[in-house]
């Protein structure tokens, strides 16, 4: 155990000491944002990041306990009304997005560690089962299905149930592959990062998925300050990469001898 947390602690130093020399940077100016916007995930995930600081503010505010019909109560409603909404519209454009990770669970069969297989199915399995229950959800929601002994909401906390288990194995999953990274002899330090990274994320989801799902509530205030760092991780790989400068085209210069021997360039 003592050899793991120093190497863990060890790769999250070097992970805050900034990025390399050959990282790209995003791209930060109107242009890269305009090309964020133009892909429907960089949209998801910044309508995402709105909504969780929406829940945050909410869970700010039940802490403040405001007495009702003052300035800060009548926001904290208007900050509900966008965090539903903006629910909402996310579930709506969610549709069909189970299809790429049906796809690829045969992949995952053909693993050969059997403890990586298994972890990968149950991730992906459980990923596209979520995503099966939320429509239904979301068409109870919508009175296209009859509600039955669970309602469009009742519905779509079940499938949240399946989304935290979801995170949960790709937690375990990525601690296992940092593990075996660290195990090895190669430096590798690059790969536990992100190994590092992407377990973290998952245990976060986990956070607001058992609340939301209703398993285990926690507050709002820290699901919704969750759900930033989760969709702010997102929403950096979503960013365009800033424009590297192309490199400085050396020019020759002509160099001519004068009577006297001296160099002169021109």
């Amino acid at each position: 155990l003592k050899p793991f947390l120093g190497r863990t602690l060890q790769v999250a130093v070097d992970s805050r000491l900034g990025p390399r020399p050959r990282e790209v940077m995003a791209d930060l100016s109107l242009e890269g944002f305009n090309a964020l916007l133009h892909k429907a995930e960089g949209r998801d995930k910044l309508a995402r990041f709105f909504q969780y600081s929406a829940r945050a503010f909410v869970g700010a505010c039940a802490v403040a306990a405001p007495t009702a019909g003052t300035a800060l109560s009548k926001t904290e409603g208007h900050a509900r009304t966008a965090m539903v909404s903006l629910a909402g519209a996310r579930r709506t454009h969610r549709w069909c997005k189970e299809i790429p990770v049906l796809q690829s669970i045969p992949k995952c069969l053909a693993i050969k560690n059997p403890v990586d297989r298994a972890l990968d199915f149950l991730q992906k399995a459980s990923l596209a089962t979520f995503m099966i229950i939320d429509h239904v959800g979301h068409l109870k929601q919508w009175k296209i299905l009859p509600g039955g002994k669970r309602a469009g909401a009742g519905t779509i906390q079940l499938g949240l149930k399946f989304f935290c288990f979801s995170n949960f194995v790709g937690a375990v999953s990525q601690l296992k592959k940092f593990l075996a990274l660290a195990a090895s002899q190669e430096d590798r330090r690059k790969e536990e990062v992100a190994c590092l990274k992407t377990a973290f994320k998952h245990l976060l989801l986990v956070v607001q998925t058992a609340h939301l799902s209703m398993l285990y509530q926690s507050h709002d205030l820290l699901v919704g300050v969750a759900g930033m760092i989760t969709s702010s991780m997102d929403l950096q790989l979503q960013w365009p990469a800033a424009k590297l400068a192309s490199p400085r085209v050396a020019t020759t210069e002509a160099v001519s001898v004068n009577a006297r021997g001296e160099t002169k360039s021109s």
